[in-house]
């Protein structure tokens, strides 16, 4: 979908790799920025934090300098998310903003005035959990690797100890596993420095098997029908101990509409510029953190 405001940096990238862009969802995601730097959800004008940072990992693992993208006469991506920072209060924030400004380029430690990853490590509990559920804790993880800083083994202990008896992970102590949270912690164990053939990684590899469909994509709990963000997180998490994903990341290619936003299942589309931006890393082989 192209539209007829200029996006200066979508203008380059398409001079060097128009098929790339036809082919994975970038071009969509382009489209959707407003003048604010920020990104719309399809259907909206109003710019959403939480997509813009999405968005800016998404393209990244597209191989796209997020931070620097704008509309002409409007503000970039980077500037938009240094306008938000500020707000940025709780674990879940905290680690979205520090994962989002790595992956355009910047500083988390010196963003719009703020130490971030200070703020996030302040949220580090005696027991290794990071802000208020096993999930944030993931999250927490993935964002101290992101920005360079030390994970404490106490965390590492935490994620471990969220392990349920059939492999998966939850989003909280008390949640029945599934396999969003499953890639989630799988990803953030081998962020730090967990080996794929540990008992903690493989066992949620394990668990991952048993959400895959007949189709080859993967269902948010087993017996369920595959999703596109669900089948990225996946692949991502396999990706990170060098699995092949051959026939899911086809599955998750055949999601790609006409206007090259991916929708959610076949035949259903919701917030397709989420899920494209979260289905970007599993189509270009890359697995958060994004950096």
């Amino acid at each position: 979908m192209k539209t007829t405001a200029v996006l200066i940096t979508l203008a380059l990238v398409l001079a060097a790799a128009p098929a790339a862009l036809a082919a994975d969802g970038t071009q969509y995601l382009l489209s959707r920025q407003t003048a604010s730097g920020g990104f719309a959800e399809a259907g909206s004008a109003t710019p959403s934090g939480t997509l813009t940072e999405w968005t800016g990992m998404g393209l990244r693992a597209a191989g796209v300098a997020a931070g620097s993208v704008h509309r002409s006469g409007g503000h970039t991506a980077a500037a938009y998310l240094a306008g938000r920072a500020a707000a940025w209060g709780n674990a879940y924030e905290l680690e979205r903003g520090i994962l989002a400004v790595v992956a355009i380029g910047q500083n988390p430690s010196s963003f719009a005035g703020r130490d971030l990853v200070a703020a996030l490590r302040a949220r580090i509990g005696s027991h290794g959990g990071i802000g208020p559920a096993a999930n944030s804790t993931y999250w927490g993880v993935l964002a101290l690797r992101a920005a360079g800083s030390a994970i404490p083994e106490r965390s590492v202990q935490y994620i471990n100890s969220r392990r349920h008896r059939n492999g998966g992970y939850g989003w909280s102590p008390s949640a029945a596993p599934d396999s969003n949270d499953t890639a989630a912690a799988v990803l953030a164990l081998r962020a730090a420095g967990t080996g794929c053939r540990s008992t903690a990684v493989a066992r949620g590899l394990a668990y991952l098997a048993s959400a895959q469909t007949g189709s080859h994509g993967y269902a948010l709990l087993p017996g369920s029908a595959a999703d596109s963000q669900s089948t990225s997180w996946a692949i991502q998490a396999r990706h990170a101990c060098g699995l092949r994903n051959r026939r899911s990341r086809a599955w998750l290619l055949a999601r790609e509409l006409p206007s090259g936003a991916f929708n959610y299942q076949p035949g259903t589309t919701v917030t397709p510029a989420f899920v494209t931006a979260q289905a970007l890393p599993a189509v270009h082989g890359k697995w958060y953190p994004i950096r």
